[in-house]
């Protein structure tokens, strides 16, 4: 009683249906690691209060930001917030560039206050499909578990 061939495995649908399930989901999974980079970029003059910069629909949809702001004045004052950080700054005919941690808040006291923000990020656009990745990796595992039973069983009783 000699254990049948690769074909001769292949030839049960389960086995066979299983095994294609794992390799499409390991591709699919794979899939998902392809990044995107993404950029966003805003210039303009800031007067006194409160200015939010950026975009917000940029900030929350990426992942990973590396921001750059830059910020000059003939003379101002004005914070800049970082969640409950507030950094300050006074620009006499000066300009100062930061790299804040998260989407930059200007609190402009007095003055104005001219600004170049540039944020770059990374986007998985195709990381939703994992979850189906998943679901099809287990199916998968199902189906050639009984379809390797299946063999196994007409192993043993000779058929193969």
């Amino acid at each position: 009683m000699a254990m049948g061939t690769l074909r001769d495995a292949m030839s049960y649908p389960l086995l066979r249906a299983g095994i294609i399930m794992l390799f499409l989901a390991l591709l699919i999974s794979a899939a998902g690691f392809y990044r995107v980079d993404k950029s966003y970029s805003s210039s303009g003059t800031l007067g006194e209060g409160m200015n939010y910069i950026g975009d917000d629909k940029f900030e929350m949809e990426y992942l990973y930001h590396n921001r750059t702001l830059t910020l000059s004045s003939t003379n101002a004052t004005f914070s800049l917030l970082q969640g409950s950080e507030m950094y300050n700054y006074t620009l006499i005919n000066d300009s100062v560039t930061l790299h804040p941690e998260m989407r930059p808040v200007i609190y402009v006291f007095n003055g104005e206050v001219n600004y170049t923000y540039d944020a770059t990020a990374i986007d998985y656009p195709y990381a939703m499909y994992s979850v189906g990745a998943f679901v099809l990796m287990l199916v998968g595992i199902v189906m050639s578990f009984l379809g390797y039973t299946q063999l196994l069983r007409d192993v043993k009783e000779g058929k193969k």
